[in-house]
């Protein structure tokens, strides 16, 4: 037993982590200590969790299985938090003295997490509540700035294990929910109305054959008045506003014939209830408005839904700090610093792996950075003292003192991120076809119901009366109002359960008629990694360039540890490293002299290259591969082939392209002859294989192919980078691959979240299909509306009759677009993938 009665760990027996639950490496185990931890962040939440008394979190993990991510404490200030600018734009004034923001937590993945960052206002005074969003990872906190600052509330959050992002959903996103809300409370009166009158109707419809007193029938339809009148005065508001705004503006909206129809049965009841005679439509009227607004509320929310995951991403991928340098000197300390309150002349540090926050120019330091996030290249690009950098890229190397020049929406990514914006503000057209047939409709329909009562006059003012309200009722759009709204909500849901996210519905009908298809490299039809698919030369050789490349956090590094970091047979002495930017890395590996890089490495190292691997080299070239050589004391023995694997299926969806007409080209701003060398893989003519493009070169290609004159198609952009936001925003479809940053998502119109390049040819057919349901939809609906008014005109159908009729539409198309397959199921999913060879 230690001093604290725990029973030790006995010598080389496994031990568990006490937070997390994974295995604890042999190097980290206390046996004197009960409780093991697989690292110092695990040891710090696991401390702080029992100090607060709220053990019961390990017990709600265990119930859900879920423990089994270590956790990540970054240690920081966040006094970024507290920038006035930051709270200006992120946080929300409510009274007495409080605020409210939205924080996005990093590492929050069960229920266990949900209850114990909602414990926090019971640990730490002056916050007053945390709600966290499971599926989304997004925490709302309201908070005393006069008694905890915000920042204090991050680093609670951080040393739980939840680093916490100020989420920048702005003004739009509560625009969203409040609209969001209304239509909800909205479609809740008319749905609760609709039911009570059906049992008010029933109960009159029952006294017409059974008999019932002439008070209670009264009582009964002013009852069932006085409940319709939610329905009419608050629920169908948005018809009648969108109506009287169209009349106003000498346009027919879409919604002036269901306002006609809704107005015209119910003041047609109202006055059957004042008479105290003739049938009654309120329950019906009431079932319409609310299958109307139903449908409505489906469609938006399948829109949210890809919207708000593409906000999300973004808002949490945002760059929000700096490290800003306070001194004269550039070995100055440095302190955390809000991007947006940085200015021309400041200075900033990048450490290894972290992302370069501003445009400007590099001081200090030597490293490499990788820009394919904003360029698409796919090899990194060695930056020294004078080099400009851009916010964005990841540095790979040593650290880095940097100029600014620009930041926040004033960056080279800024602006391409406003270009998006600028893109997505587009009004939607999806729906310009139904507005078009109800425009015509209600002319026709007004036409019919004033020739309708001149024909039956001489019958009668009551008979013509009857026979007009029969013919408004019967004919009422409905049907035609469900038809579109309908299908896109059912074709938007079905395609996010396929991994096909739609943002913009309008793609769908652009998507029937593609003439050309853009696709970028890099991370789009290749894997976005690099790797050492060929090699010649002696096994020592490889061995020792693998043991020496294990001191380097290169992408060729990465390249060889991947593919021959299992063939290591032994643990080897590395002395001596050095790397040098943009060429390789040379050092000691068991006393012998290695260097691994490209030719002007060797040069540089004085190693000569045997003419039969110079040969081979060249041959590497020739087939998009990069050579990387391998000296060992002064001479090369060996040569790989640095490259980025195509993508699996790549090969058969371009062919299944090709096929169909449509012309493929390759954009990218990878090397011209890689660029090449892939399309001669994928069968793309040399001419269709475009590299070195910068992302302006891209934008500038996509908008001569847009505004061709006589083209016959849609132009689709398929890309994963920042770089090719702008193209993605200009092309009539923007596609978006998965695993693509947060830029290039928000600028698409469509967002693949499943792997490769394959899923473009399921949303090539779900668009036709989705063409074929609307088509079937709105046949349906003018072929109902079109023999309804003639038997209502020639007096064969009956206003009750159209009331029972009218509802049966509405349900018939909803049956059409539910049990439509616009995408693939698992079973046709699988299909596609067999066919596409994945």
């Amino acid at each position: 037993m230690n001093p604290r009665g725990e029973r030790p760990i006995p010598s080389g027996a496994e031990a568990a982590c006490a937070h997390c639950g994974l295995e604890v490496p042999e190097r980290l185990v206390r046996p004197d200590e009960a409780r093991q931890f697989c690292c110092a962040g695990c040891r710090q939440v696991f401390t702080i969790i029992n100090e607060w008394g709220y053990g019961q979190y390990y017990r709600l993990a265990d119930q859900q299985g879920a423990r089994n991510q270590p956790a990540r404490v970054t240690g920081r200030t966040f006094a970024d938090f507290d920038d006035p600018a930051v709270a200006s734009e992120t946080s929300e004034a409510l009274t007495a003295g409080r605020c409210r923001t939205r924080l996005y937590l990093e590492g929050v993945h069960c229920a266990a997490c949900v209850w114990l960052v909602e414990k926090i206002p019971e640990a730490l005074p002056g916050v007053d509540s945390v709600r966290l969003n499971l599926g989304n990872g997004v925490a709302e906190v309201t908070w005393e700035p006069g008694r905890v600052a915000l920042s204090v509330i991050g680093r609670t959050l951080d040393s739980l294990g939840y680093t916490p992002h100020v989420h920048r959903t702005g003004k739009i996103q509560e625009v969203r929910r409040k609209e969001d809300r209304a239509a909800l409370v909205k479609l809740g009166v008319a749905g609760a109305c609709a039911m009570n009158l059906m049992f008010l109707h029933g109960a009159i419809y029952a006294g017409e054959y059974s008999g019932m007193a002439t008070p209670f029938e009264t009582f009964f339809r002013w009852v069932s008045l006085g409940v319709s009148l939610p329905v009419m005065l608050f629920s169908a508001r948005p018809f009648f506003t969108s109506a009287v705004a169209g009349l106003r503006s000498r346009m027919v909206h879409i919604d002036l014939p269901i306002a006609l129809g809704i107005a015209t049965g119910f003041l047609y009841s109202a006055w059957n209830t004042v008479a105290g005679k003739g049938p009654l439509y309120f329950d019906s009227l009431a079932m319409l408005v609310a299958a109307l607004l139903g449908a409505r509320q489906l469609q938006r929310a399948a829109q949210r839904a890809a919207l708000e995951r593409a906000d999300g991403l973004r808002g949490a991928a945002f760059i929000e700090f700096a490290r800003k340098l306070t001194g004269p000197s550039l070995d100055s300390p440095a302190i955390e610093w809000n991007v947006n309150g940085l200015a021309p002349g400041d200075r900033v540090e990048v450490l290894s792996g972290d992302l370069v926050p501003v445009d400007g120019t590099v001081l200090s330091g030597r490293s490499t950075l990788d820009n394919a996030v904003l360029t698409g290249e796919s090899v990194p690009v060695a930056v020294r003292e004078g080099d400009s950098v851009s916010a964005g890229a990841t540095n790979l190397g040593a650290r880095l003192v940097v100029s600014v020049e620009a930041s926040g929406k004033k960056t080279r990514v800024g602006a391409l991120l406003a270009l998006v914006e600028e893109a997505l503000s587009r009004r939607p057209a999806v729906l310009e076809l139904t507005d078009t047939l109800a425009r015509r409709f209600v002319k026709v329909l007004l036409a019919v119901a004033v020739l309708t009562a001149v024909i039956w006059f001489p019958a009668g003012p009551s008979v013509a009366l009857h026979r007009v309200i029969a013919l408004l009722v019967v004919a009422c759009p409905c049907a035609l109002g469900l038809s579109v709204p309908l299908a896109v909500s059912v074709t938007l849901l079905r395609a996010a359960r396929a991994g096909i996210f739609v943002k913009n519905p309008d793609a769908l009908q652009k998507l029937r008629t593609v003439s050309t298809v853009l696709l970028d490299k890099t991370g789009t039809l290749t894997e976005g990694r690099t790797t050492i698919s060929r090699w010649a030369g002696s096994d020592t050789a490889r061995e020792l360039a693998c043991a020496l490349e294990e001191e380097s956090s290169h992408t060729v590094a990465e390249g060889f540890r991947t593919a021959f970091g299992r063939t290591l047979r032994a643990v080897r002495r590395v002395e001596n490293v050095r790397e040098s930017a943009g060429q390789g890395i040379s050092g000691d590996v068991d006393g012998r002299a290695v260097a691994v890089g490209n030719l002007a490495h060797m040069a540089a190292s004085g190693a000569c290259v045997p003419e039969a691997l110079a040969v081979h080299a060249d041959t590497l070239l020739g087939d998009g591969l990069s050579p990387v050589y391998v000296a060992v004391d002064g001479r090369v023995e060996g040569v790989g082939g640095a490259g980025d694997p195509i993508r699996a299926g790549a090969r058969q969806t371009v062919a299944r392209l090709l096929s169909l007409g449509i012309r493929v080209r390759i954009i990218s701003g990878d090397h011209a002859a890689v660029v090449r060398s892939v399309g001669a893989k994928l069968g793309v003519p040399e001419e269709d294989a475009l590299g070195g493009l910068t992302p302006e070169a891209k934008r500038d290609l996509v908008r001569s192919l847009v505004e061709s004159p006589g083209r016959k198609g849609s132009v689709v952009m398929v890309g994963d980078g920042v770089n090719d936001a702008a193209a993605l925003a200009l092309a009539d479809v923007g596609v978006a691959v998965h695993g693509g940053t947060g830029a290039s998502i928000a600028a698409a119109d469509v967002v693949l979240t499943r792997e490769g390049v394959t899923p473009l040819l399921e949303v090539l057919k779900g668009a036709r299909r989705f063409h074929g349901l609307i088509r079937r939809n709105l046949v349906f609906s003018v072929l109902y509306n079109a023999t309804g008014a003639t038997l209502a005109v020639l007096g064969v159908m009956g206003p009750l009759l159209a009331a029972i009729l009218m509802p049966a539409s509405s349900l018939t198309v909803i049956l059409s677009s539910a049990l439509a397959r616009t995408f693939a199921g698992d079973e046709k999913r699988a299909s596609f993938e067999r066919e596409a060879g994945v």
